[in-house]
């Protein structure tokens, strides 16, 4: 279960190297800007829209991250 900031970015960063993907290739994948990858990361506020398709594109399960994102507020 993903509870914090710190695991999401841990768990985004192994999925990454799993994948072989960086963060701009990653962004590119989703049709976004690279800085948004780390903004989502940190959870800076221009970053929050991208947290879920984050966690989607990379084939997270979304039952591990429900108290992450009911804690911080994300996807209401």
């Amino acid at each position: 279960m993903i509870k914090s900031y710190k695991e999401f970015e841990k768990w985004v960063k192994i999925e990454m190297i799993r994948q072989e993907l960086t963060q701009r290739k990653l962004a590119e994948k989703m049709g976004i800007a690279y800085p948004r990858i780390s903004e989502a990361l940190h959870g800076r506020k221009t970053g929050l829209a991208f947290i879920i398709p984050l966690i989607q594109e990379l084939g997270g399960n979304m039952e591990e991250f429900e108290e992450f994102l009911e804690i911080n507020q994300i996807g209401r």
